[in-house]
């Protein structure tokens, strides 16, 4: 960039030079041939001087005005210069002939200014330093003859890639079909594509013949570095995607991977966003749209769960019956306890005498009745 700054300002200071000149060389005729007069003096260092300081400004506004007002400071030298050498004809025939060099300066500059439209970048090279600028827009002036070349147009303006990656290995040791990817990119620095491109040389002659040009010729074509960067940036999405897929921690499997497509998509971004930017571009987003895989692979994912489930409801279906079971065990207890109670109290007010014997055996008895009522009532504890 600090390069590609220092020969724009170099450009620019050629062009106020050779302005300045003009205009010095056009004020000393003009001193030269009118007789001493100190306002004609006056004046002349006024406008070098105004001149000068514009000049410092290095826009290229401010230089094509002084360049106007030099042109025309230039007829006025040049017809006093005739008027003195040839009389009155010359007075006519150098005033015209200089406007004719004039005009043919300014339609050769015309014809070669570089128009650099707000959504490109031109970049010219140069022949002798091999250095590579920007030119600057929207109007650049012309390339110097014999030293600088337009070298290549950019696109800076959104591109978009539409990406099918198929057979994408897993650490689950099978793989998913198919993932469809979308990403949105844009150039950032056009300079760095010249250089930081890989394999731009292998697909280089493939694009331009697909544009029917040769590769130097293509290279000022805006498709062409549109189907480059869609080539290089299809051929990175394809190798991120497998990386991150097969080395992430978050989806093992197809069915993770689905689920977790969101998640992954931000990585693939992080990933791809470090991959493009050593050749000049910038991803703004990118989206998985689509995942495709085997649903018998999903149905086998899924059996280890389902078995987990299955034996989850037994044991709680179980501790259930166990539970009824045993509330209903202490509540039949209960009640027999409280029936032989009865029982006795009532052979006693009757004046029945019982011995611990006759007790034991009314107990025991009530207790295997008891036992055989339950027995069943609840035939599945056999």
């Amino acid at each position: 960039m600090l390069k590609n700054l220092g020969v724009s300002m170099a450009i620019r200071t050629v062009a106020s030079s050779a302005v300045l000149g003009l205009l010095f060389v056009s004020l000393v005729v003009i001193y030269l041939l009118i007789p001493t007069n100190n306002l004609v003096l006056f004046l002349a260092v006024l406008i070098m001087l105004v001149s000068l300081v514009v000049g410092q400004s290095r826009r290229w506004r401010d230089i094509g005005v002084m360049a106007v007002f030099a042109a025309l400071v230039s007829m006025v030298a040049a017809t006093l210069l005739g008027t003195t050498l040839f009389g009155s004809v010359g007075r006519v025939v150098i005033p015209v002939v200089w406007a004719v060099v004039l005009l043919g300066m300014f339609s050769w500059a015309q014809r070669n200014m570089l128009r650099v439209p707000a959504d490109r970048r031109v970049l010219v090279g140069n022949y002798y330093s091999g250095g590579i600028r920007m030119a600057e827009g929207p109007i650049s002036p012309p390339l110097t003859p014999g030293v600088e070349y337009k070298l290549a147009e950019v696109p800076m303006y959104q591109l978009h890639s539409d990406v099918k990656v198929e057979k994408i290995n897993t650490r689950a040791r099978h793989n998913v079909d198919l993932i469809e990817i979308h990403a949105e990119y844009h150039v950032k620095d056009p300079q760095i594509i010249l250089r930081g491109i890989p394999n731009r040389s292998r697909v280089e002659d493939e694009i331009a013949k697909s544009i029917g040009k040769q590769p130097g010729e293509a290279r000022l074509e805006v498709v062409y570095w549109e189907k480059l960067l869609q080539r290089q940036m299809e051929d990175e999405i394809i190798d991120t995607t497998r990386m991150v897929i097969f080395n992430n921690v978050t989806a093992q499997n197809a069915v993770e991977i689905y689920n977790n497509r969101e998640a992954l998509a931000e990585l693939m971004l992080e990933r791809l966003a470090e991959a493009v930017r050593r050749w000049g571009v910038e991803v703004d987003a990118l989206e998985v749209e689509k995942v495709d895989f085997n649903p018998d692979i999903a149905k086998g994912i899924n059996k280890a769960g389902v078995r987990e489930d299955e034996t989850l409801l037994e044991k709680i279906k179980a501790e259930r019956e166990a539970t009824r079971i045993r509330l209903t065990g202490a509540a039949q207890a209960e009640a027999e306890a409280m029936r032989v109670a009865e029982m006795v109290r009532t052979l006693k007010e009757s004046g029945v005498d019982l011995s611990p014997d006759t007790l034991r055996e009314i107990v025991v008895d009530a207790i295997h009745a008891a036992s055989e009522a339950s027995m069943e009532l609840n035939p599945n504890r056999l």
